[in-house]
């Protein structure tokens, strides 16, 4: 069998390159049963979650990407911030045009 090499930066020479090892792990998604607050059924599997979801037209958190949902939250604080603004600006002037209105 042909040898192939490489060079190894850490050690500072050539080194025989070694087949990749193949990982034989695999993700087992393990899911606690649950009530649905929807319709309360029981969801008991992955296939049971899908279905419901798909019916009722929901998805799950666990579908959203922590930078997603901080996004998200960022452009509803933003939204709110811009009306409690308007509110709060609402308050302060008709409380001068009641001052100006108690002076006369």
């Amino acid at each position: 069998m042909k040898k192939t090499y490489v060079y190894d930066s850490q050690l500072g020479k050539c080194v025989e390159k070694k087949p990749p090892v193949k990982s034989t792990l695999y993700a087992i998604h393990t899911m606690t049963e649950f009530v649905s607050p929807i319709d309360k059924s029981t969801i008991r599997t992955p296939t049971d979650l899908r279905t419901h979801n798909k019916k009722h037209g929901v998805t799950d958190m666990r579908d959203y990407s922590p930078d997603f949902l901080a996004k998200a939250q960022k452009e509803r604080m933003a939204g709110f911030n811009e009306l409690g603004k308007k509110d709060r600006l609402g308050d302060l002037n008709r409380a001068y045009e009641k001052q100006r209105e108690l002076e006369r």
